[in-house]
């Protein structure tokens, strides 16, 4: 039931600050409860009339894969289905009693590659496709997918080139780094430490390179927009807390999922990296036990936390709020907002 015996309903005009905050952002750190604050603010927009309809979009960059739903964490509440008669591509899922729909999540299998691109192309899609008295919020932790919707990337129109990434595969990491050092001395200068060894991110940094040595102008076609992003802070110790009992209750089904994929033998690299897939890969190999399993995933999870935290602290023009009172979070939006 939603509280709106604090609200002056005669106060709300409809028209005034739906157009302007059309898009909104929810961003913060695994576990610090963006999901269930949005859907608070979802149903209470719906509630005062404010608009028609919600869609909400995740942000997450492994939430996207199909029957990784309990290890990606995505949370689908229990009475969504899935959308009959989308106007989008995409698949999607929807409240159809409170109008609410959600983006994002559940539409790729997990053999395919999913990138930043197709985020966008799933973006860009929904806000043509968004109606006057429809508003998106954009949900999750994943930053550089956030990113795209303020400030994206140069790189997001370069395409794949199959027969380059092809010579490419077959050179040592130190070969790929000495090849991006002559096309652009300034990236690889720049490319933290991880991705200097990371061999995917060098041939894509070489591929977009040699996209722009020979098409620069349109390399550097970027879409932005304006949008306030709202991001949730819970002090560390409570954080942990609540991702180490996140992983517990989520452990049973998640190893099932991942058994499952790898009775498939077909994931793609990206699914493979789903926070705590090759934990329970170990454990379903033999090679480690339950509470080893448990406790390197619980792990796993809090230093990706800290690294999200890192990610967000770097960004300016974020709405702080205090998550640590749920019940709050909606209407702080909401007033910010559209009140």
């Amino acid at each position: 039931m939603i509280d709106v015996s604090g609200l002056n309903l005669t106060k709300i005009n409809m028209s005034n600050n739906i157009k302007e905050n059309q898009i909104i952002s929810i961003v913060g750190a695994t576990a610090t409860g963006k999901t269930a604050a949005t859907l608070a603010l979802a149903e209470k927009l719906l509630t005062l009339k404010l608009v028609k309809a919600v869609h909400l979009l995740s942000a997450d960059s492994r939430q996207v894969y199909r029957g990784l739903e309990n290890l990606t964490g995505a949370d689908l509440p229990a009475d969504f289905t899935t959308a009959k008669n989308s106007r989008f591509s995409y698949p999607c899922f929807a409240n159809p009693t409170k109008n609410i729909f959600l983006h994002g999540v559940s539409v790729a299998d997990p053999k395919d590659d999913w990138s930043v691109a197709h985020f966008q192309k799933l973006f860009a899609e929904i806000k043509l496709k968004l109606g006057d008295e429809e508003i998106l919020i954009v949900v999750g932790g994943t930053g550089f997918y956030q990113q795209q919707i303020v400030n994206a990337a140069e790189t997001i129109r370069v395409p794949q080139n199959f027969s380059l990434r092809e010579k490419l595969a077959k050179l040592s990491v130190t070969e790929l780094q000495k090849q991006l050092k002559s096309l652009d001395k300034e990236k690889l200068k720049n490319m933290n430490n991880s991705d200097l060894n990371n061999p995917r991110r060098l041939v894509r940094a070489i591929e977009v390179a040699l996209y722009k040595m020979k098409q620069p102008a349109t390399a550097k076609q970027a879409a932005t927009q304006t949008s306030k992003i709202f991001y949730l802070e819970l002090p560390k110790t409570v954080r942990e807390e609540k991702i180490k009992q996140r992983v517990i209750s989520r452990f049973a089904l998640a190893k099932t999922e991942v058994e499952q994929q790898l009775q498939n033998q077909r994931i793609s690299t990206l699914a493979a990296t789903c926070t705590g897939f090759v934990e329970l890969a170990q454990l379903i190999r033999g090679e480690i036990d339950q509470p080893t399993c448990l406790e390197k995933w619980q792990l796993a999870e809090i230093q990706y936390a800290k690294r999200q935290d890192t990610w967000w602290k770097k960004r300016s023009g974020l709405i702080k709020l205090d998550a640590k009172n749920p019940k709050t979070i909606a209407d702080k939006i909401l007033h910010t907002c559209y009140i």
